[in-house]
């Protein structure tokens, strides 16, 4: 049975609010869940980058901090 057909199928069933928050609250975790594995399992084989985006900027001063002498 294709997955519409199924999603089809679940919007039709009558439900109670009990089974509503059953099936959302399923949903929910099932996203959350994958999400949070994708993220540990890519983190340990060094494929996600935990290093920020942009590094800090440089700053120094005195004689020689300019781009001119360089």
């Amino acid at each position: 049975m294709p997955i519409r057909d199924q999603i089809d199928a679940l919007l039709q069933e009558k439900m109670d609010r009990k089974d509503f928050l059953k099936y959302a609250g399923t949903i929910v975790l099932g996203v959350v869940g994958i999400t949070g594995i994708v993220r540990m399992l890519l983190g340990s084989r060094g494929l996600l980058d935990s290093a920020p985006a942009t590094p800090p900027a440089k700053t120094s001063n005195g004689y020689g901090s300019s781009s001119y002498g360089k």
